[in-house]
């Protein structure tokens, strides 16, 4: 298998190093390669502040790729299709209140057509949290996707992992039309193939019609990471029902796993 290749997009915000310090991390707990994207023209400013922190992290030299275009978004999305990468790292709140973490234009605008692997970190932090992070797997109770979340549970090494099966009655109804019985086996399929990975594993299954529910029994619980499979429909990303609201809150770090077909993924930044 060929090393993975990650790129952490990066601004000069106040957020700058601790955002780079949690890519290291997670480029070395998956054994990646990391590179820099910085949506805007190249500086030697720029470039002595790139290196400073990175060498402060121990790392010698690291691949910038100054890209551009029409909005930060869309230098980010064209850079990320040209090079292939596997994981964009990225800072994902514009504005944070009391009780949410809310997303900007730019990271929205990644979660719909960054053509590979998300993370989205809501509040990076420059030192290791340790060895006892805790992860939330969120599927759909009828229809669970977890074949890639459990490479990056593998990769991440989690304590304790909980599952978080949403469930609704428009899900009872379309499967019911569809003359589907009602079968939790895979789900239990899903809790014997995590407890190979973590030696805590809880599942628990929400009925409801609203998202947040969804959202604010994840804040509550506090995991480290929050981990999601998404589909591509006509060039887009498509979240899993009731998980739309990640368009505009992320409660924890979000690993939103899915790419596009290889014969999308030249396109989806045009």
């Amino acid at each position: 298998m060929s090393e993975p290749h990650f790129a952490v997009a990066a601004t000069f915000s106040p957020r700058f190093r601790a955002v780079i310090a949690e890519a290291d991390r997670i480029a070395l707990k998956f054994g990646a390669r990391l590179s820099v994207l910085h949506a805007g023209e190249r500086s030697d400013e720029k470039v002595s502040k790139f290196h400073d922190a990175f060498g402060e992290l121990g790392r010698g030299e690291v691949d910038i790729y100054w890209c551009e275009g029409d909005t930060p978004a869309e230098a980010l999305v064209d850079a990320a299709a040209s090079e292939y990468f596997d994981l964009l790292i990225a800072g994902a709140v514009d504005h944070r209140s009391e009780i949410r973490n809310f997303t900007g234009d730019v990271v929205r605008e990644l979660l719909q057509r960054a053509p590979c692997d998300l993370l989205l970190i809501p509040a990076p932090v420059e030192t290791d949290p340790g060895e006892q992070a805790t992860a939330c797997l969120m599927i759909e109770a009828h229809r669970p996707r977890w074949q890639l979340a459990r490479t990056a549970l593998v990769s991440i090494e989690p304590a304790s992992i909980s599952i978080l099966a949403a469930d609704s009655p428009f899900a009872h109804a379309r499967d019911a039309a569809l003359g589907h019985e009602e079968d939790h086996s895979e789900i239990e399929h899903l809790r014997e193939a995590l407890e190979e990975i973590a030696p805590d594993v809880d599942l628990r299954t929400v009925e409801s019609n609203t998202g947040f529910m969804l959202c604010d029994i994840v804040q509550e619980a506090a995991p480290d990471f929050l981990i999601v499979e998404a589909e591509w429909r006509n060039r887009r990303r498509v979240l899993p029902p009731h998980l739309d609201w990640l368009n505009q809150v992320i409660p924890a770090r979000l690993f939103l796993l899915g790419k596009p077909p290889r014969e999308d993924s030249e396109t989806v930044g045009l």
